[in-house]
């Protein structure tokens, strides 16, 4: 069942929750439509520093709601369609997007994983890619993603195979960054958002540029990439914060920055 995501912002951090009457949070248009929007908003409001996504309920989120794809808009064509405008928002998001996850990431469930900077799983949290299992495929970019993060090898077992696998595993795919033990994985996740939230926005924003223009780019392109954005912050206000805060021995204050 396709349920709700809620929505709260606290010291920088927007919270997103996915939620559902059967403790699913499966997705539907609407579903798709909403957490788009949501990270629209996100990527819009200055005072939205990191995005923090989660589940309440037996799932982090079980994937696609079966009985709802009878009458999905996806079947008059994938351009222009929900799925479309938020693997696209996933894919451009410009600010930390990080996820704590449990009980089950099952297909969009899963594949959404990798466009998170930051993840962390329960260590009994069970992953699932069932397209094939389905007759259908990937979505989410995640058979270009996938390979990337995981290898070729991997990829190919768990895209192919369309068994569950576990969190150790999804570890070694480049799913998840970290394992917590079950019912901690929120609070990590919390703690590392408020982390980010705490440091230069532009740096953290920029730096998060340069890891995803890395990966389509040449050595020689991305060095002359680094250098341009280096010289850049150098005379920008974040390092002039943390020069003055390093002379005089206290923290650097950067919540007066976007």
């Amino acid at each position: 069942m396709a349920g709700n995501i809620e929505s709260a912002l606290e010291q920088g951090v927007m919270h997103l929750t996915f939620s559902s009457e059967d403790g699913l949070n499966t997705m539907d248009d609407a579903w798709v439509s909403r957490l788009d929007a949501l990270l629209r908003d996100a990527q819009e409001t200055a005072a939205v520093r990191v995005v923090l996504l989660s589940g309440q309920g037996s799932a982090f989120c079980a994937g696609a709601d079966m009985r709802g794809m009878a009458t999905s808009v996806l079947h008059q064509g994938f351009a222009g369609s929900p799925l479309e405008r938020l693997t696209e928002r996933l894919a451009a998001f410009p600010k930390p997007l990080l996820a704590a996850v449990h009980g089950m990431a099952i297909g969009g469930g899963a594949t959404m994983l990798l466009h998170c900077d930051l993840v962390v799983a329960a260590s009994d949290t069970q992953f699932r890619l069932p397209f094939t299992a389905l007759g259908a495929t990937a979505e989410f970019a995640s058979s270009w993603l996938l390979p990337r993060a995981a290898g070729t090898r991997l990829a190919s077992e768990l895209m192919l195979l369309a068994r569950f696998f576990d969190a150790e595993k999804a570890m070694r795919a480049g799913l998840v960054n970290e394992l917590a033990a079950p019912g901690e994985e929120l609070a990590l996740a919390r703690s590392w958002a408020r982390e980010l939230a705490a440091l230069a926005p532009a740096s953290v924003r920029l730096t998060k540029r340069l890891l995803r223009e890395g990966q389509h780019a040449s050595l020689a392109d991305t060095i002359s990439h680094e250098g341009k954005a280096f010289v850049a912050t150098l005379s920008g206000p974040e390092v002039r914060e943390a020069v003055s805060a390093f002379k005089g021995k206290r923290r650097p204050d950067f919540s007066a920055f976007d």
